[in-house]
């Protein structure tokens, strides 16, 4: 069988120990060095769940502007509905007046020329009586 070399030494504390001091020592350090790492770790995990929670909050501002600017979308494409369907309604309601219009004017004339053919009649009658 092997002979396993182990080195048993004491250190400056006079703790019994294992490995080499170098060994110790870097062993020590290593740790250390995994501590300080081990703490970025959890600084940058508590960041990012930070920055999770932020973002969360901004993802909801934005749906909620996001329907707030489809709603008032479609209150716009409505009230262009509505504007063209009055616009239609008033050319319509504008058109028959003129139609009304041609109509009283036609009417108009029509009395007008009933009405002078009335005095002419008048007139000649009053003529002839006064002859």
């Amino acid at each position: 069988m092997d002979k396993l070399a182990i080195n048993i030494t004491f250190d400056e504390n006079n703790q019994i120990r294992v490995l080499e001091a170098d060994k110790c020592r870097e062993s020590e350090n290593l740790k250390g060095e995994c501590m300080d790492f081990l703490k970025k770790i959890v600084t940058f995990n508590d960041n990012v769940e930070q920055l999770i929670v932020i973002l969360d909050e901004q993802a909801k501002k934005i749906e909620e502007q996001k329907l707030k600017a489809v709603g008032a979308r479609n209150r716009i494409e409505g009230e262009e509905d509505n504007c063209r369907k009055k616009e239609q309604e008033l050319k319509t309601l504008i058109n028959e007046r003129k139609m009304e219009l041609g109509r009283l004017i036609s009417e108009h004339e029509s009395l007008k020329k009933i009405e002078q053919e009335q005095k002419n009649l008048i007139d000649k009658l009053s003529n002839n009586e006064a002859s």
